[in-house]
């Protein structure tokens, strides 16, 4: 395979856009067209090999080892004069490569179909979440109308210090995944594992929290496991009035009015922040208890779905990096 490296670089079909500029990035790009590569690429063109072997060769770990061994620190960039010298076990037979490059492609496929579902499952519960907080999608049976409430009178705050420093669990928040334990978010458990967690909050279990300073992209969790955990004190926690399905509760905080309401409460300057006491000037239009109770168990059902084609994609991408893995030793 033969490299170039300089800016505005003609590239062909079956030619290999490999992105040097940062290479732990994983900027690739197998072209079905012909075009100007503008930027910190290199355009590898194979040279009696077939390019969608290629491709998955440099998805492997020992070329991605050699790339990152990098030139620079601030901006670190794959060096060519080590990646062209380094030896790649490779099959002979150009129509063994084409019959491996067609396996992954299969592969690649398969997750590219599954991701385009998953979107499309997205999209459509955003669109679910607008119509029943908008009260055009009812349930059949439901025609009572729903009644506006204040935040002030259907939660309240819950965190308790941990002023006897027990050896609680330590969780954070995250928009993707909620609550989620320090030690799966960071390696060796993070800061919180040997600090002082008198200061920390104990959450119990049906409680909210978020981040107040990362709200606005989603940070909050609803802790659901059956047992205490503690989160820093930066974090707002509280809980709901009995006549309120947390469930339903829940999805309205991942709907599109609890982000206008952010972004009218929401203050500081560099960084914005929304406060508790911010949350509680806010208002929500809520059905009978037994309507939210039924609008939260339809939404769980379908983010099951939404978690099962995540699980899918997870899977094959998986199963794609063992046969990188032990194919390219």
């Amino acid at each position: 395979m033969k490299g170039i490296s300089k800016p505005g670089i003609v590239f062909n079909q079956g030619d290999i856009l490999y992105g040097k500029l940062r290479p732990y990035l994983h900027n690739w790009f197998l072209p079905s067209f012909s075009g100007l590569a503008v930027g910190d690429f290199w355009v590898l063109q194979p040279k009696d090999a077939d390019s969608s072997f290629l491709f998955r060769l440099i998805q492997g770990q020992q070329f991605d080892d050699v790339a990152n061994q990098s030139i620079g620190t601030k901006m670190p960039r794959a060096d060519w004069n080590l990646v062209s010298k380094t030896l790649f076990f490779v099959p002979t037979s150009i129509d063994e490569q084409a019959l491996i490059g067609r396996y992954f492609r299969s592969i690649d496929n398969l997750i590219t179909l599954h991701q385009r579902k998953l979107d499309k499952m997205k999209e459509l519960k955003k669109a679910f979440l607008n119509l029943i907080f908008s009260q055009k999608l009812r349930f059949r049976g439901f025609t009572e109308s729903w009644e506006l409430r204040k935040l002030k009178d259907i939660t309240y705050p819950a965190g308790e210090k941990n002023r006897e420093n027990l050896p609680l669990d330590s969780y954070s928040i995250t928009n993707e995944h909620g609550f989620i334990p320090q030690d799966e978010r960071f390696e060796n458990g993070g800061t919180m594992r040997e600090a002082d967690k008198k200061m920390y909050y104990i959450v119990s279990p049906h409680s909210f929290a978020y981040n107040p300073a990362r709200i606005n992209i989603g940070s909050i969790g609803y802790q659901n496991t059956d047992k205490n955990v503690i989160v820093s004190s930066l974090y707002e926690v509280f809980k709901t009035s009995d006549d309120v399905d947390d469930r339903l509760l829940w999805y309205w905080f991942k709907s599109s009015y609890f982000q206008k309401l952010i972004e009218q409460f929401q203050e500081g300057g560099v960084r914005l922040y929304f406060y508790y006491d911010k949350l509680c000037m806010g208002t929500l239009s809520l059905p009978s208890f037994e309507e939210q109770h039924k609008i939260g168990k339809y939404l769980d059902t379908y983010d099951n779905l939404i978690t099962l084609r995540q699980e899918k994609i997870n899977q094959l991408t998986k199963l794609k990096t063992t046969f990188l893995k032990n194919m390219f030793l």
